[in-house]
């Protein structure tokens, strides 16, 4: 199964961590189809795609998304071994 096709699969913090090993995995096996190869230039994007997304849609979709647990899983992985 392709990893964007993963997203559907993720309900709970179990299937999310699948998906991040999955999405690890495909950036081994795939580079060329990333655009974005060091950690800093993936962590922009993704801030720069919130920005643009929000411009555009708005918050709503993410409004029952906790953020600030989301950050500290997010800096677990600066972290931790």
């Amino acid at each position: 199964m392709a990893v964007f096709d993963q997203i559907e699969c993720v309900t709970d913090l179990d299937s999310f961590a699948k998906f991040l090993n999955a999405l690890a995995r495909d950036y081994e096996d795939n580079p060329d189809e990333w655009e974005n190869l060091s950690i800093g230039d993936y962590l922009e994007s993704i801030a720069a795609w919130i920005k643009d997304w929000t411009d555009l849609h708005g918050n709503d979709e993410f409004e029952q998304l906790d953020l600030k647990e989301l950050a500290k899983i997010f800096y677990a992985g600066k972290i931790y071994e």
